[in-house]
């Protein structure tokens, strides 16, 4: 598999099928997320390391109050793009409702590093105060 190949595999599996997803990291994989958005069960730091803290990270929406109904999620831009070495950029457009049936609409990248093939760090970027208003304002 090309190291696109990878992280695709990751996002596209990490919701449906763990396994899979597991299979594609690192055992110490790492999420670095912003630190305006705090993780339910880590909300003391921006690094979650290990499978087990990354499937937190990606299930953290579907867990409050106002979170995203995930069989509503579509992706209507998505591109993968090779850095240097081991490094994949994977950008996309996220769009689904809430469970209050609002409307979600946001735009993410990520800077994935990969080590022997598997996925090791994941940061990312994205619009994450307009996210905290719509899941936890008023």
């Amino acid at each position: 598999m090309t190291n696109k190949e990878v992280v695709e595999t990751l996002f596209s599996t990490l919701w449906t099928d763990p396994d899979t997803a597991r299979s594609m990291c690192t055992d110490d994989v790492t999420w670095v997320t912003t630190r305006s958005m705090p993780i339910p069960g880590n909300e003391s730091s921006i690094q979650h390391t290990g499978f087990e803290a990354v499937l937190n990270v990606a299930n953290s929406g579907k867990q409050v109050d106002n979170g995203y109904l995930p069989e509503t999620v579509e992706y209507p831009h998505q591109q993968l793009l090779d850095a240097e070495d081991d490094h994949v950029i994977y950008q996309f457009t996220m769009q689904c409702k809430t469970k209050k049936g609002t409307e979600y609409l946001n735009d993410y990248l990520f800077l994935v590093k990969l080590h022997n093939g598997k996925v090791q760090h994941m940061q990312e970027y994205w619009d994450s105060k307009q996210a905290f208003d719509l899941l936890f304002g008023s």
